[in-house]
């Protein structure tokens, strides 16, 4: 058996962090216009990256829960992984239903208490 288990899970030893970055910097992000002011952060969508990557896509996605942790963004927990200067994150379940990879600058929020925040949250 390759790979080392993780939360009941089979980490693919296969797949390192140097494989996620190549794939993350082989494509061109998204900006989420409506979350600019409350929330920004870019996304990688499924359908955009094109047939001969979706297995990619999944296996970049599968990444972020295996290797990665899990922390809120308000109420709503999410598994993250930390690489070169952005947090990324899946929101699907299964892990195979996912049809999107966020991103945001790790400069932009900050992790308290397991806890995401945003630095430019207006306060009030």
């Amino acid at each position: 058996m390759t790979g080392r288990k993780r939360s009941g899970k089979i980490l693919n030893s296969l797949y390192t962090a140097d494989d996620f970055r190549t794939f993350v910097n082989k494509f061109t992000w998204t900006f989420a216009r409506a979350y600019a002011d409350r929330a920004p952060h870019e996304y990688l969508a499924l359908s955009k990256v094109g047939f001969e990557y979706q297995l990619e896509f999944i296996k970049a996605a599968q990444f972020i829960r295996e290797a990665g942790f899990k922390a809120f963004y308000y109420s709503r927990p999410n598994f993250y992984y930390i690489l070169d200067g952005n947090y990324y994150w899946t929101m699907d379940d299964p892990v195979e239903n996912t049809d999107l990879i966020n991103r945001a600058k790790l400069s932009d929020y900050e992790l308290i208490a397991g806890h995401w925040r945003w630095k430019g949250r207006k306060q009030g």
